[in-house]
């Protein structure tokens, strides 16, 4: 390299640059000048949202649609929201909408509004029962005709008069190859199921070899090279069977907008752990409100009947007690190594939870110790009847990963809903 290749300080450097069309009054404009300011503003637009990062930023849950659905033809539901494809392209859906998944619909999607596309394949038929994942991806279509002065002929039939830069929701099978060893009628199938998702794996052997970079961050980060697009946004996992729709996971695969670093470490200071610590929580929340009927959860559900993986922290709705024993409240730790419930103060909550955030998940094979706690300001509402209705009564279980949170301070407690310290 010589002297004259190296770049000088505060000397502009056109490449990569955003080039826009110069307007000035006299100048003849084409068609072209119009479209090449149109691509200046898309790249613009997505250089911004490449660095907000992919994912959902609001809305887009889905769920059965009540009034339409059936086993053999489902319909989902999904909410109008806002999210951001890998390429930095925004995705908005204005409004609730309801889509069939056995419907045909041939998507319009061409390289004209976004540069270097080709079209997206798959996903836009469903003919049979699986594991699916829903997506949200870009599409184009053409509105209405625009007056023409008629001196060019050529140009006629190419009087759009407005190209709409919408969306298309995706419907894209999962090989079974990829959940192989999964009994798919197995109750912990769907948390076995999201935890894949999720990379947990991975994660662990990234602890045991920072130096690996060639780690899967999970079955999605799989399904890009099969099939899921980067123009896609997952939603949600869909497990169909001949009996219907069985279960809608959109916490498995959904993730709030978060950037992914590249290299040795990244794992341990981008976002990506924070946003997957988020969908771990809020998967099993999820789970376990669609489990309890309609305050506390079965008797025949338990951790170890339906979760092989548990989020490190969680809160599950409990029974109230009639005597000291707590065995209600507990019987969904059964067989597993606890110890609690213990009281803690409300303004630790959130914390707790935000903290467990970059926490690997608990294994309830592993005999791994728990923490159980339950919060005061639940309890005194519940005794006191404070409220009406009277709130829901509830545990909060976190990893033995996480420092221990119930430390005696009978000066910010009531003395009947405090601890007394540890005894370690």
């Amino acid at each position: 390299m010589d002297a004259n290749s190296v770049l000088q300080l505060q000397q502009p450097l056109a490449d990569g640059g955003i080039r826009s069309v110069n307007f000035f009054n006299g100048r003849l404009l084409a068609g072209k000048d119009l479209s090449r300011e149109q691509a200046a503003r898309r790249e613009a637009d997505a250089r911004l949202g490449r660095a907000l990062g992919d994912g959902v930023a609001f809305g887009l849950e889905v769920a059965r649609d009540q009034s339409l659905d059936k086993p053999a033809a489902p319909v989902l539901n999904i909410k109008a929201g806002l999210a951001i494809n890998r390429l930095g392209q925004t995705l908005r859906l204005a409004a609730d909408v309801s889509v069939a998944l056995t419907r045909r619909f041939g998507a319009a999607d061409t390289g004209c509004v976004f540069a270097n596309c080709t079209p997206l394949t798959g996903g836009t038929y469903v003919a049979g029962a699986g594991v699916y994942l829903l997506t949200i991806a870009p599409a184009q279509m053409s509105e209405g005709k625009a007056p023409s002065n008629g001196l060019d002929p050529t140009n006629v039939a190419c009087n759009t008069d407005a190209t709409v830069e919408a969306v298309q929701l995706r419907l894209i099978n999962i090989s079974p190859l990829r959940y192989a060893g999964l009994d798919v009628s197995s109750t912990q199938f769907r948390n076995r199921l999201a935890y894949r998702c999720f990379g947990v794996d991975a994660r662990a052997q990234s602890t045991i070899d920072p130096w690996r970079t060639d780690l899967s961050a999970g079955l999605i980060d799989e399904l890009r090279q099969v099939g899921l697009d980067d123009r896609d946004v997952p939603l949600a996992l869909v497990f169909w069977t001949v009996g219907g729709i069985q279960f809608i996971d959109g916490w498995a695969v959904r993730r709030p907008l978060h950037r992914a670093e590249n290299g040795i470490f990244a794992a341990l200071v981008d976002d990506r752990t924070p946003a997957i610590g988020r969908a771990m929580f809020m998967q099993f929340q999820t789970q376990i409100s669609e489990l309890a009927s309609p305050f506390v959860l079965p008797s025949g559900v338990t951790a170890s009947s339906h979760f092989l993986q548990l989020p490190p922290v969680g809160i599950i709705p409990v029974p109230p007690e009639t005597d000291a024993t707590d065995a209600q409240a507990t019987h969904f730790f059964t067989g597993l190594t606890y110890r609690g419930p213990a009281y803690i103060n409300g303004a630790r909550l959130e914390s707790l939870v935000r903290e467990s955030l970059s926490y690997p998940p608990i294994d309830t094979k592993s005999g791994e110790f728990i923490w159980l706690y339950r919060v005061r300001e639940n309890r005194m509402a519940i005794d006191f009847q404070t409220t009406t209705p009277p709130p829901r009564m509830y545990l909060v279980f976190a990893s033995g990963q996480l420092s221990y949170r119930a430390d005696a301070q009978f000066d910010g407690a009531y003395w009947n809903d405090g601890n007394y310290a540890l005894n370690r």
